[in-house]
């Protein structure tokens, strides 16, 4: 009868040892999915600039695009027009 208080007090000791690894496991991937989401979309953001990078020092045509745009600049005799969304 004397071991069924041992393994009483063994699988206690256990179960308090084992509980707390456990919630820090947990928490660990937790952390390593997000940090590894985010590395992800980083990296996607890095590669999509390198290609905008690439296309601006290698082609004219994206230079004029990135220039008409973000800059609203237009080629010597183009007329520009602008006008306003109507309003409701």
């Amino acid at each position: 009868m004397a071991w069924r208080g041992g393994i009483i007090i063994l699988l206690m000791v256990s179960a308090a040892v084992i509980y707390p690894a456990r919630l820090q496991y947990e928490r660990q991937k937790e952390f390593y999915e997000r940090t590894k989401a985010e590395a992800d979309r980083v990296r996607a953001e890095r590669d999509a600039l390198q290609k905008e990078v690439s296309a601006l020092q290698s082609s004219p045509t994206a230079i004029e695009k990135v220039a008409r745009e973000n800059y609203r600049l237009c080629k010597e005799g183009e007329i520009v027009m602008y006008y306003k969304k109507p309003q409701k």
